[in-house]
This record gives structure tokens, sequence and C-alpha cells, in this order.
């Protein structure tokens, strides 16, 4: 059974102060067992409190990051199913089938733009930043539908009632039947087109003239459907590929939280091993005191030795020429040893101390 050097330290420091303010005095070796039994109390109940609370301590902490670990772990556990019921789409597919496309959806406008109704209105002859900018303004018309589509078209075809989401799913089979009509009625043109301008190039007349001329509700029809092709298929496209790219962010987000909640946790659990061992340690010390009388008479013992210990120290130095030979370490244990002891000081203190009542 070993003191607490922090708990006892302050009281030895105290009785060996004495002892050795005793001895600067030449008076008599005078360890009061009044003084000293009190003392003892004192300190073993210190040193029991102080156990016990570092028991009670470590125990607390130890439940709390238990609790802390399964909280982690149910964490985890919910950030894994999140995972687990994700599908992202990868960012080659993403980039090449989605955004590439949505953009030159919109580039296509604003080519289209720039050519048939800037140059066609005249407008911005003089400067071609205000060309550049009618024509760009015209052709960002698919981010108007893609943030339609993205507000109410895919909330209402993901979370909406039953009915809601068939109109929604109507909707998008009607827009891809008329992009693969525009499709198909652009074709024709590019048929009347090749017709008159490779069949017919020896013709006097514009060609352009007899297209218009003879096809001019089917030319009208190419210049509107283009138009929408650009605008449907840009917002759908650049809709698909944020809301993607919004997925593979949250997804990259859950991943690093569960590889941080993984690191934490296993952190969590060397901490709660060190408790576990704080709390034993504390445990087996305060059951160590148990015994009081015991603990209170070891602690009578390193008060008196403390005492002792400073009041020879104190006589050693007052006495430079005399060798002592007496050590502290005489003390076994025992009344009947330690006042042996303290009359041998005595004498010797007596004997070395001229004109003392003591000397013979």
């Amino acid at each position: 059974m070993q003191t607490n050097n922090a708990v006892i330290g302050q009281e030895l420091d105290s009785f060996s102060s004495k002892g050795s303010t005793d001895a600067k005095l030449r008076q008599e070796v005078n360890v009061d067992k009044g003084v000293i039994k009190p003392a003892a109390r004192t300190i073993y109940n210190k040193i029991k409190a102080k156990y016990a609370g570092a028991s009670e301590k470590a125990k607390m902490q130890y439940e709390q990051t238990e609790s802390r670990i399964n909280d982690l772990l149910t964490e985890l556990k919910t950030v894994k199913e999140n995972l687990n019921g994700r599908k992202i789409m990868s960012f080659l597919r993403l980039t090449f089938y989605y955004t590439l496309p949505g953009w030159l959806y919109v580039i296509g406008d604003v080519m289209f733009s720039m050519e048939l109704i800037v140059k066609g209105w005249g407008l911005g002859q003089q400067n071609a930043i205000e060309r550049y900018s009618l024509a760009i303004a015209i052709g960002l018309a698919p981010f108007f539908v893609k943030h339609i589509i993205d507000r109410f078209f895919e909330p209402s075809l993901e979370k909406g009632s039953p009915q809601l989401k068939k109109l929604m799913t109507a909707v998008y089979i009607g827009l891809g039947v008329l992009m693969v009509f525009s499709f198909c009625q652009i074709a024709y043109v590019r048929n009347i087109f090749f017709r008159y301008m490779k069949t017919d190039s020896g013709a006097v007349d514009n060609v352009y003239d007899i297209l218009f001329a003879n096809h001019g509700a089917t030319v009208a029809w190419s210049f509107i459907l283009v138009a929408l092709m650009f605008v449907i298929g840009g917002g759908f496209l650049l809709s698909v590929s944020a809301r993607e790219f919004s997925k593979r962010g949250a997804y990259k987000k859950l991943v690093k939280l569960e590889n941080n909640l993984k690191i934490e946790i296993e952190t969590e659990k060397e901490k709660l091993a060190e408790l576990k061992c704080e709390h034993v340690e504390a445990k087996e010390m305060f059951s160590e005191w148990s015994n009081k009388e015991e603990s209170i008479e070891q602690i009578e013992n390193e008060l008196k030795y403390a005492y002792l210990n400073g009041f020879q120290e104190e006589l050693s130095k007052m006495n430079d020429d005399s060798s002592s030979k007496f050590s502290i370490d005489e003390i076994v244990g025992g009344v009947n040893n330690f006042h042996d002891f303290a009359r041998q000081l005595v004498d010797h203190h007596s004997v070395n101390k001229k004109g003392s009542k003591y000397n013979a």
C-alpha cells in the first residue's frame, strides 16, 4: 500500500519543518500523538475521498464514452444504409451523356440566334459586344427551362401524388415524341435543301426563293422546331446534369462522413480502454485503503519519520564537527522502537550541546 504523495506531501513538509524548528531551538524530540493522530486521520480521509472520486469520475467518463460509441455506431449504420441506397452516375458518363450535349444545345442556340436573328435584324452592326450579348441572351433560354424543370417537374415526378407522377411522365414522353418529330422534320427539310442545292445547281433563280416559294411552311416550321429542340434538349440535359452532380457531391460527403465516423469510433474505443484502466486502478487503490486503522498507523509512521528526519537534518547542519551515527531507518515500527530512537537522539543532542542540563 502506497500513500498518495500529492495528498500527504504538504503534511510531511509541515512535520519535517516542525522537527527542524525544534532542533534549532535545542528542544527535545517531541512527537505529539495528539497532533499526529488527527493529521493522519485527516490525510486518510482525503486519500479515500480522492480515490473514491477518481473511481466515480472514471466510471462516469467510461459510461459517457461507451454511450458516445453506441451513438456513433448508430450514425455509421445509418450512413452506410444511405450509401447503399444511392445510385450515382460515373463522371465520364455524366459529362459526355448529359453535360457536354446540354452545353452544345446552348452553343447551337447562340449560333442560331447570331446568324439568323441578330444579323437578320441588323442589330449591333457597329459593336460586336452588342451582337454577342443579344445572341447569348437568346441562346441561354434553355437555362430558364432548366430552372422550371428543377423546381416543378422533377420534385413532382419524385415526390408528387400518383396522379401527378402520371401527368409528369406523360409530359416527359410527349416532349420526347416532340423531339423525335422535330428531328424527322429537320431531316425532311435537309432533303429539300439537298434537292435544290445539288440537283438544280444551274438554276438562275436564288435557291432560297425557290424553297420558300414551294416549301415555305415546311422551312418556317423547321426554324421553329430547331429552336424548340435547342430549348427542350438543353434544358432537360442540363437539369439532369446538375441533379446528378449534386447527387455525386452528396455521395462524396457521405463517404467522407463514414470515414470520419470510423476514425472517431476507433479513437473513442482507445479512450474507453484507458478509462477502464483508470477506473480499475482507482478502484483497486480504494480497496487497498479499506483497512482504516492499519492505513492511519502507516500515515502516522510517515509523519513521525518526516518529523525526525527534519530534526536530524537540522542537527547535522548544527553539528558538522560531529559524525552522527544514528539513522532514521532504525525505526522499524512500533511504539517502543520509536521512543528508544527518540531517547538516543536526545542523548546525542545533549552531549553535543555545551552547558546542557543533560550533560554530566
